[in-house]
Order: C-alpha cells, then sequence, then structure tokens
C-alpha cells in the first residue's frame, strides 16, 4: 500500500525512535540470541505487539546461513545456521491479535538453541495512530552434543559430564513489546528473556544464561513518486552491555521489486532484494552480509532467505447478520 508522508510525521516519528532508542539503558549478562539482517521484514519475530498487527495473516520462513563454508581445525565446517518460522492473524474480538514463533540455531561446536513461543497483543487506537503492545511466552531450549564439543581442559568437570553424549534443557521464557504506528511509519521497543534462563546440568556446572535482549525499532515508508518508495528501518539491541546499532534502508517500486541495503555496527554491510508476487500474497526476498571485522577468522559472507505468505484474513470474532424489516435494514 502507498501512502505519503508530512514533514510533521516525520518530526513526530524522530520523537518517538529518540524515546526508544533512550529506553535501551539497562545492563544485563549473558549470551546472544540469533538475529537477522532482514529484520524489518519479519515484524512477528521482531516485536510481539505486532501479532496481528493491521489486520495481516500471514505466514513465513527465514534460513540464514551464517559464514557460509566456515572451516576450523577443531570445530569443524559450518553450518552457523539460524531456521525461523513465525505466524501471525488478528483474532477479531477486543483488537486483540495472536502470533506463533519457532527458532532453532546450531553451530559446529555442538551448541544448539530452539525455541517454541506464543505471541498475543492488543492494538488500541488513539487519534491517528495505534499503540500496540504484547507479549510472548514459551518455552527456551539448550543444548551440548558432546561428540563433537572442543574440550579446553581435560579437567573441567564440565568437560567430563558432556563427553560423547548430547544433553539438553528447556526452560520457561517471557518477552514484552511495545508500538506506536501511524499509517506510514512505527516504532517501538521490546524486550525479551525477562526470567533470564540459566541452564544447569548437574549441581556442580551451570551453563551460560541467556541475557536480557532489549530493542528499540523503527520503520517509515516514504512516497518518492507514482513509482518508488523509499523505506528506512533500523534498531538497537542491547544486551551484555554492548550496543548492537543496524540502519538501512530499501527502494521499493510499484510495490513489486525492491533492492536495499544495511549496515550492523562492527560486524557487516548487508545488501539485499525481493519481489512481490500473486498481487502481493507472495513475498521473497535474498540478502547477503559482507563481514567487515576478524577477517582472517571467518568466511566472509552470510546469506539469508526468506518467503512469506499473506494468507485471507480469518477472524475468531463473530459477524453481524443483517436483518431485514418492512421499512429498513439493520446490519
Amino acid at each position: 500500500m502507498r501512502h505519503s508522508i508530512s514533514y510533521t510525521s516525520v518530526i513526530d516519528f524522530g520523537k518517538l525512535l529518540f524515546l526508544a532508542l533512550v529506553l535501551v539503558s539497562f545492563t544485563s549478562l549473558g549470551q546472544q540470541d540469533p538475529g537477522l539482517s532482514m529484520f524489518s521484514l519479519n515484524s512477528a519475530q521482531l516485536n510481539p505487539a505486532f501479532a496481528g498487527w493491521r489486520d495481516e495473516t500471514s505466514v513465513q520462513l527465514h534460513v540464514r546461513n551464517q559464514w557460509s563454508g566456515y572451516e576450523s581445525t577443531q570445530d569443524g565446517s559450518g553450518n552457523l545456521g539460524t531456521q525461523l518460522l513465525t505466524a501471525s492473524m488478528p483474532l477479531g474480538i477486543f483488537n486483540t491479535g495472536i502470533g506463533f514463533l519457532y527458532m532453532s540455531d546450531k553451530t559446529p561446536s555442538g551448541v544448539g538453541m530452539q525455541a517454541v513461543r506464543l505471541q498475543l497483543a492488543n492494538h488500541y487506537a488513539i487519534g491517528s495512530g495505534v499503540i500496540s503492545t504484547g507479549i510472548r511466552f514459551g518455552m527456551q531450549a539448550k543444548s551440548f552434543d558432546g561428540r563433537v564439543f572442543r574440550v579446553r581442559d581435560s579437567n573441567d568437570p564440565l568437560a567430563l559430564e558432556l563427553s560423547g553424549k548430547t544433553v539438553s534443557q528447556s526452560l520457561p521464557d517471557f518477552g514484552l513489546g511495545l508500538v506506536y504506528s501511524k499509517d506510514n511509519w512505527n516504532a517501538g521497543f521490546s524486550v525479551d528473556h525477562l526470567t533470564s534462563p540459566t541452564y544447569s546440568f548437574n549441581s556442580n556446572t551451570v551453563a551460560m544464561p541467556l541475557a536480557m535482549v532489549f530493542t528499540a525499532h523503527a520503520g517509515a515508508e516514504i512516497l518518492v513518486n507514482t513509482s518508488f518508495d523509499f523505506l528506512p528501518f533500523g534498531q538497537i539491541r542491547y544486551y551484555s552491555g554492548k550496543l548492537l546499532p543496524e540502519m538501512g534502508a530499501r527502494i521499493e517500486y510499484r510495490d513489486i521489486f525492491w533492492v536495499g541495503g544495511s549496515f550492523r555496527l562492527n560486524d557487516a554491510a548487508i545488501g539485499m532484494m525481493g519481489v512481490s508476487l500473486m498481487n502481493n500474497r507472495l513475498n521473497l526476498g535474498y540478502s547477503i552480509d559482507y563481514t567487515l571485522v576478524n577477517l582472517d577468522a571467518k568466511s566472509l559472507l552470510t546469506h539469508e532467505v526468506f518467503i512469506k505468505f499473506n494468507l485471507p484474513t480469518f477472524k475468531l470474532g463473530v459477524q453481524g447478520v443483517p436483518v431485514k424489516t418492512p421499512r429498513f435494514k439493520i446490519n
């Protein structure tokens, strides 16, 4: 859908983005979640408040291959990979939406993470905008494959515990989100791992905890002319005392083809492209990361693809049935 954007909207957008960025001044310790280069194109993963947003029903799959062809003398060859399946739909009652998220992330060193989460959101119209609040809850699992795990100290009790076997543990996990949106822009804030799950495999050994992750994000759609739209986007993630800013933009032609790029500080430059087919029912995207740091220690390229189906909206709410009378019709 094509929109125009006013100078006042740009000022409002800037103010909300600044406020969202200020909110990331929290402290936490632990491990990073896997991220996406095309995060702006998967709102259900970005923030639980997007569940059922704008009455959209969709299913989306992202596949990310980190540092393709990565090889290590001790760990073996890559795949440092992430698979992410999300779904979102409006419920049609009380302005609510529901979403689902499944994530699987593995490394060649024997460490894996999986997550299953249900997402619920409420969308409340206020003036010309919408305030959306959301919650996500489910299970987060972490696993270690002792058959390929690198042992640095043969006397380490954790190494003895993991040697030659696979162990895993699942713990409850919770997150919250807030989004303010207008027709042509949105800004939000989310926090994940509120319980900071810590994985314990026996009374003597404790694995690394999952850090709380704070994310401020924003995006806009600016009409350039009748054929082209300019879509800037950005996010800042904060975890373990580190800020990870990422900003970029896409140029879209007649809601069909788009190209773009972004930059992730102290990490990579990213190019991306995509297409919408079947009257925007089917969307395909591809991105490539070029690593800019530690060039002698990693493969330089990361590939990411996604496929998204926009489905006919199904709502659980009861639709009103017209009642005919001799004089008029009651809807």
